[in-house]
């Protein structure tokens, strides 16, 4: 295979690749509902024409038959007026007239056949619509849920997202700062009540009884 031919095949998959990832699935069934029905709507159109060219035939054999039935009586008259002349000819009239009427018949079953079958079509037509008109409306609840649910998870996931951002470095900085801004309040000078408040409360705190048995010790040894 040529590298240009190669290289088309990757272009094409990858437009391909493209064009379904942003496909809306219900705006395609909803097109191909869109061309059905107007499938069927010429279906139907098309359908009336053909009754209404059939039901022309049937006039047709309707005065086919009427006429059959006018050369029956006229012949019956021929004889009884004992022409047998036009009896012969009235009877070849109608003998012809009913091989006509024949082939209409043939004629008008053939197309009723025809009429049937489309019928028949139209109605699996009609049957398919609906099931898709179903199936859009099933789809459409189950993809509107499925974005809810993803906006939900996108969201979620998003509070999980903290964009890099130690919780534990940031409370070692700020600890830190507190830290140093102590050191700086233990250097800065100090007044003569301030260091007397200091050596007092730095100094230890001596119990009553300790005190006192440190003083009868100390006058023993004087004695």
């Amino acid at each position: 295979m040529s590298f240009f031919k190669r290289l088309k095949n990757v272009v094409s998959a990858k437009a391909n690749k493209a064009l379904e990832k942003h496909e809306d699935p219900i705006e395609l069934l909803d097109l191909s509902i869109t061309k059905k029905e107007k499938l069927l709507q010429d279906a139907k159109k098309q359908c009336a024409n053909f009754i209404a060219s059939v039901d022309s035939i049937r006039n047709e054999r309707k005065e086919l038959q009427e006429k059959v039935n006018k050369y029956e009586e006229a012949t019956k008259a021929a004889i009884l007026k004992e022409d047998t002349e036009k009896a012969q000819d009235f009877v070849k009239q109608k003998l012809e007239l009913e091989e006509k009427l024949g082939q209409t018949n043939i004629r008008i079953k053939d197309q009723d056949d025809k009429i049937q079958t489309i019928k028949s079509k139209i109605q699996e037509l009609e049957i398919e619509i609906s099931k898709m008109k179903s199936k859009k409306q099933e789809l459409a609840t189950r993809l509107d849920v499925a974005e809810i649910s993803n906006e939900i998870n996108e969201t979620l996931a998003g509070l999980n997202d903290d964009n890099g951002i130690n919780l534990d470095e940031l409370e070692k900085k700020v600890s830190q700062k507190e830290n140093y801004g102590k050191a700086l309040e233990d250097l800065k000078p100090k007044d003569e009540d301030a260091l007397l408040d200091d050596y007092i409360n730095n100094s230890p705190a001596v119990d009553s009884k300790v005190n006192d048995e440190l003083e009868r010790i100390k006058k023993q040894m004087e004695k």
